[in-house]
């Protein structure tokens, strides 16, 4: 039977306490490490906002995992690839109050990038050959540690989509081209899990602060005062998607990864109940409405059914984030002036909502969708 641990805390200051906790109700760090194993910590840096946005997993959450691999004797080293477009990782890791963490916990951090890299066949139908940063491929183990967060293509990201940032730099964008739709990035993500699975120690989901709404960087931090873990990822995400009144049988990621409710109905709690958590009316991404449509009617209806990036002047800085995150060249800029979106290139990956650090990429919507689809 699968354990999944939940602990409450309502302020990241108590973070030592509440991750102590969490890692004690599924044995203690000794069950899940040995010494001299090198493993590496894998928060979610997706791009450079203070960790109070709840875009990235906050800093005190990696602080205490740190010391727990310290004490269990074991060669530790933090590391994820931001988005695509993001090049200065290092800003990223100074706004994120990552660097400063791992500097005074004397603890290396890593460049996915500049350690180099290489490609396997991980049965993707889609990317023959999918890479990953050799930091991922160098450890003895990985503990897992996402934020939680909606996801306008995906509808949730946690646990198994951090999984994302195992593949390196602007690689990302470059698969989006071919995984654009829901169901063919869900199969590209179940495959990279599945790929690292065996090299997953736990999973820590950080939940103190979440995102609700068009995530995973444009949507409102909801306080759910939640510290999740488990060994088994899959069925975590699952769990938590279901306590959120997310209905798994929509997501064709846990679909792949034969997450149902009956194995859900298996699952031993330990620590607090769901019921102690703000968890109600948890707001998901307003464009995964059409996921209720049987997918050959959106097929048949694909031309007068879709949903497209726009982009509000009154808001961007043309910083040109859009325009470097867009898989198939979509969105280009002329001299000075603002970027703008070829919608016939559109390929609704919602790419740029996801990097623009503004939050000025909006949606246009056909007047079938704008029937179809209300904000919330």
């Amino acid at each position: 039977m699968t354990k999944i641990g939940l602990v409450k805390c309502d302020d990241y200051n108590k973070a030592n306490n509440a991750v102590r906790e969490a890692v004690a109700l599924l044995g203690g760090i000794s069950a899940f490490i040995k010494p001299s194993e090198r493993i590496l910590i894998k928060p979610n840096l997706l791009s450079p906002k203070d960790p109070l946005k709840a875009v990235t997993t906050h800093p005190e959450i990696v602080r205490v995992i740190i010391k727990l691999v310290k004490e269990a004797g074991a060669i530790h080293i933090v590391g994820d690839s931001p988005g695509g477009a993001i090049r200065n990782i290092k800003n990223v890791w100074e706004v994120t109050g990552m660097e400063k963490v791992c500097r005074e916990e004397n603890i290396e951090l890593i460049n996915f990038e500049a350690v180099g890299s290489k490609d396997f066949d991980i049965g993707d139908k889609n990317i023959k050959k999918v890479n990953f940063s050799n930091a991922v491929l160098d450890c003895d183990g990985i503990i897992n540690i996402p934020k939680l967060k909606t996801h306008m293509l995906m509808g949730f990201s946690a646990g198994i989509k951090n999984f994302y940032g195992t593949v390196p730099g602007l690689i990302k964008v470059e698969y989006h081209k071919y995984a654009s739709k829901n169901k063919d990035f869900a199969n590209l993500l179940t495959n990279i899990y599945l790929f690292f699975k065996d090299k997953v120690r736990f999973t820590l989901i950080d939940a103190i602060l979440s995102m609700e709404g068009n995530g995973p960087s444009a949507g409102e931090v909801r306080k759910t005062d939640l510290l999740a873990i488990s060994q088994d990822t899959a069925v975590l995400d699952a769990y938590l998607m279901k306590e959120l009144n997310y209905d798994i049988s929509s997501s064709d990621l846990l679909k792949n990864l034969n997450m149902t409710a009956d194995t859900i109905n298996k699952v031993e709690v330990l620590g607090k109940s769901p019921k102690d958590f703000n968890f109600q009316k948890f707001k998901f991404p307003n464009l995964r409405k059409l996921d209720i449509f049987p997918k050959p009617i959106v097929q048949m209806l694909g031309r007068l059914l879709w949903v497209k990036a726009s982009i509000n002047r009154n808001i961007c800085v043309k910083c040109l984030l859009c325009t470097k995150a867009c898989p198939v060249g979509a969105i280009q800029s002329r001299g000075n002036d603002y970027p703008y979106i070829n919608t016939k290139k559109c390929i609704s990956c919602f790419c740029c909502h996801e990097m623009c650090p503004k939050k000025a990429i909006g949606f246009r919507k056909s007047f079938l969708a704008k029937i179809f689809i209300k904000d919330n």
